[in-house]
């Protein structure tokens, strides 16, 4: 494919839908159901069967999925943080889309760290637009705009991995 026909291929309205649906997410589950949506529009690629698991992580580690596992786990005090400093909806589930869809890609068999910054960019400028907050925070790392200094303390208490339920929406096998 030629660099920039992916962006011609996305008419704005179809963005505009994909803007929406990101919008009106209210859980985990859906906002991984608008980076599902994403990625097999860009690559062509998906998978099922993945699980997320909320946990205590050190500050500079946002989530992550270990390779050959169905489970991604995100950092407990990222997600209070970042529900603490964002102002709206959009925001927030920019942020939490970006940092499913970087795990998401690891999950699919994209290792390189680099590659995988890339597509992030590449599958939301196609997606969403280069406007928009979602595409703005892929450039700039999902921290952009928001303010975590100070969320993330020495405090020592560990909640544990808590298992997010009905995280992924789907009546499908797990390979399709």
């Amino acid at each position: 494919m030629k660099k920039g026909s992916e962006s011609r291929r996305f008419s704005n309205g179809l963005r505009e839908l994909l803007s929406k649906d990101l919008e009106r997410c209210r859980d985990f589950g859906d906002v991984f159901s608008v980076v599902k949506k994403a990625v097999r529009m860009v690559l062509g690629l998906g998978r099922v069967g993945l699980m997320l698991y909320i946990g205590d992580l050190p500050p500079k580690i946002f989530a992550y999925h270990v390779l050959g596992t169905n489970g991604i786990v995100i950092n407990r005090k990222l997600l209070r943080a970042v529900s603490r400093s964002t102002l709206s909806d959009i925001e927030f589930n920019s942020t939490l889309f970006l940092i499913l869809l970087h795990e998401y890609l690891h999950s699919l068999g994209y290792v390189d760290e680099q590659r995988v910054k890339g597509l992030v960019y590449r599958i939301s400028k196609a997606c969403f637009g280069e406007e928009h907050p979602v595409t703005e925070k892929a450039l700039l790392g999902p921290e952009y705009g928001l303010h975590l200094h100070g969320y993330f303390g020495d405090n020592h208490n560990n909640e544990g991995f808590v298992l997010v339920k009905n995280f992924e929406k789907t009546d499908k096998s797990y390979i399709y």
